[in-house]
């Protein structure tokens, strides 16, 4: 039997329920912004499952940054992007993590810890009001989950997540006065962190030093983020049924040409989305998150095929065996990492990791700017503030963070002539995202084996 069904079946495709095309999006936070890869992942899941909206994304993060600095910086490091909404995560470093320790704490460093809170709070209370006044939609992210609760080896600030708990509590209140949205990662966090301990006691999705998420932690980030921000829903879906008379459903996707034969099912396809490509540094977060089942199903279901093995071509090109009963329940070829869309969503994952990578070169700028430089009055020439840096560098040697700021000193002085050329290139990269990024008609075939 043969049925050829050649009129388009339509389907609408899917829109971003908070972000419109030409918005600008900035993260505003401290260095698990600065040199995270949680706003990374976020630029990717846009960019692949709505390809028709084009979003501008700015790393504002500054490594040891606290509300205070954010705020003196908001002015000349964020709006000077006209941003149309800032991401804020911060308290990290307002709580003081060295306040924190096992044992008893003495009246003064109970104090201090108070007044660090209060500092906290008052800061986070100015940058709202500069959201507001500067007409920006903020999106309030608590602090991540500081690590005291894997027994690793690193020494542990007893009680510092307690206090950024009542960080959260804080940056909560103020989305709700406000009616903005906030995302509670810390107890996201802690409430994987307390699950997978009860399996092992060494378990954990902070990094060794129990503060900065390693991708895991970031890609678990992500996902709270985006299923606070986006409806659960699939990159597509294809359901034909060879004993009904309608015998075709789509989602996020346009199927045309349809032809049915006993031994051969081909058809023309349009997906309005790519998958999300998968690379082995976020399998443990896999395991971890439903991110697979809620945002990353590309699902082809064939109900009624005869029993046996059929073939899936796509663009002439075999991608996999699936048996009749695979196929009837439904495969997700998201996890196909040989198919046409996938190639082309692995594309864009390199130009978004490329595009961290160029605009993390950038952030060396303000990260001295505003950490180092913010008390030099001296001649506006690399040279003078040169010499301004290597006389702090100097006082600082012998600390445990001495290198790390030795090598940003470094790259600095690189990065300072080159500024415009790698914003350039910063730019040209958004432009082959956004080039790259446009789903294509294909043919489809599923041939008995």
């Amino acid at each position: 039997m043969s049925f050829l069904r050649s009129e388009l079946i339509h389907a609408q495709s899917q829109e971003s329920k908070n972000f419109e095309n030409g918005n600008t999006i900035c993260f505003l936070g401290d260095s698990i912004t600065h040199g995270g890869q949680f706003h990374e992942f976020l630029q990717l899941f846009y960019a692949t499952r709505y390809p028709n909206i084009a979003l501008t994304f700015h790393n504002c993060g500054i490594a040891g940054d606290n509300t205070e600095g954010m705020s003196y910086r908001f002015k000349n490091d964020v709006l000077v992007h006209n941003p149309t909404h800032v991401f804020l995560m911060t308290g990290m470093n307002d709580v003081i993590r060295t306040l924190y320790f096992e044992g008893q704490a003495s009246d003064e460093i109970i104090q201090k810890r108070k007044n660090a809170l209060t500092a906290y709070k008052q800061n986070t209370d100015i940058l709202a009001e500069k959201f507001e006044a500067s007409g920006i939609t903020p999106i309030y992210l608590t602090p991540s989950t500081y690590d005291q609760y894997s027994k690793i080896e690193k020494v542990k600030n007893l009680g510092c997540n307690d206090a950024l708990i009542e960080c959260s509590k804080h940056i909560k209140s103020i989305a709700k006065q406000s009616n903005r949205l906030a995302i509670d990662l810390n107890t996201h966090m802690q409430d994987i962190m307390h699950r997978e301990l009860q399996k092992d006691s060494l378990f954990t999705i902070i990094g060794k030093d129990r503060v900065h998420p390693e991708t895991t932690g970031h890609f678990i980030m992500f996902h709270k983020i985006i299923s606070a921000l986006e409806s659960h829903s699939n990159v597509a879906q294809i359901t034909i049924s060879l004993n009904e008379v309608k015998n075709l459903k789509t989602e996020n996707c346009d199927i045309y040409e349809l032809q049915l034969t006993k031994n051969k099912i081909s058809f023309k396809c349009l997906e309005n989305s790519l998958p999300f490509p998968i690379s082995k540094s976020i399998n443990k977060a896999l395991t971890l998150v439903p991110f697979q089942q809620e945002f990353n199903q590309e699902i082809l279901k064939i109900i009624g095929l005869d029993r046996g093995n059929y073939d899936l071509f796509i663009q002439d090109k075999l991608i996999n065996t699936f048996s009749a009963k695979q196929l009837n329940d439904g495969v997700n070829l998201s996890t196909e990492s040989n198919t046409p869309q996938y190639k082309q969503a692995q594309e864009i994952m390199m130009l978004c990791q490329e595009y961290k990578k160029t605009g993390y070169q950038l952030r060396s700028i303000p990260f001295m700017v505003y950490k180092y430089l913010r008390d030099y009055t001296g001649p506006n020439n690399l040279y003078s503030k040169q010499i301004h840096l290597e006389k702090k560098l100097k006082k600082i040697e012998g600390r445990p963070f001495y290198n790390y700021i030795k090598k940003s000193m470094h790259d600095y002085y690189e990065t300072f002539p080159r500024q415009d050329s790698l914003t350039d290139q910063l730019k040209k990269i958004e432009r082959a995202i956004y080039m790259k990024n446009k789903p294509e008609t294909r043919s489809w075939s599923i041939v008995k084996n």
